[in-house]
């Protein structure tokens, strides 16, 4: 009697765990795939604002809407299936993401994204949301300090670098210099190098938003008039912006 009770018990959890299919509450679903796109357009516009990596920052933020999405399918199906748990477990150390992630603080908003898809994939929306604006008001008033405190250190504040090298060149670079201060805000010298008929140097520099078409035109006409010189401009923030 024990033992046909004993069988009876192991293949009631054989059957649940092999076959039980979860119970998904669609209008639920519906509601967590909502919150999760919504919330995670919240984070990109704050990622573009905020974000200090050197990278596109419009091209990376593009995956945060569908990874929010996935994220909260995914735990929607697995949540009440352990069957689909382990297979789930299975997939994964199977892929191999080979995607490169550069920036420490891209990965912190990766995780942001898959921890809010988590939340909502689980019904926990109140929880979702307050994380969410909670975070990002921390991350503005960071960012409202940090500027406030790098105001007056140039290493800290500058977000725009401009590196020209010259070559074979007779003349010095203080040419270069005196047409592009007066285009820009500053322009102070962050490091050089000077290699055999090669020279190149580094500047930290900004520019006032009206005056960038003609900060651009006077690099360019630099360029034309020397063969000889590279010039590359790039921006942390935009110079557009």
């Amino acid at each position: 009697m024990e033992k046909n009770l004993l069988d009876s018990n192991l293949k009631n959890l054989e059957s649940f765990i092999l076959n039980s299919a979860p119970d998904i509450s669609y209008s639920n679903f519906i509601i967590a795939i909502l919150v999760s796109a919504f919330l995670a357009l919240i984070i990109k516009s704050a990622y573009i604002k905020l974000s200090r990596t050197l990278n596109d920052r419009v091209y990376f933020s593009d995956t945060f809407i569908p990874l929010a999405i996935i994220t909260t399918l995914v735990i929607t199906v697995i949540k009440f299936s352990l069957a689909l748990s382990l297979g789930l477990v299975g997939a994964l150390s199977i892929v191999r993401f080979r995607a490169a992630i550069k920036e420490p603080e891209e990965l912190v908003y990766l995780f942001f994204i898959i921890g809010i898809g988590l939340a909502n994939g689980a019904n926990q929306f109140l929880v979702s949301i307050i994380c969410t604006f909670f975070i990002i008001i921390i991350l503005f008033v960071k960012k409202y300090y940090d500027d406030k405190k790098n105001s007056q250190n140039l290493s800290d504040s500058s977000v725009n670098v401009m590196q020209i090298e010259i070559t074979d060149s007779k003349d010095g670079i203080e040419k270069i210099i005196e047409s592009l201060k007066s285009e820009t805000l500053y322009l102070k010298l962050k490091s050089f190098r000077v290699e055999k008929n090669i020279s190149q140097y580094v500047f930290w520099f900004d520019v006032e938003k009206n005056r960038i078409n003609t900060f651009m035109r006077t690099v360019e006409k630099i360029k034309t008039n020397q063969e000889n010189i590279s010039i590359h401009v790039y921006s942390r923030t935009g110079i557009y912006e």
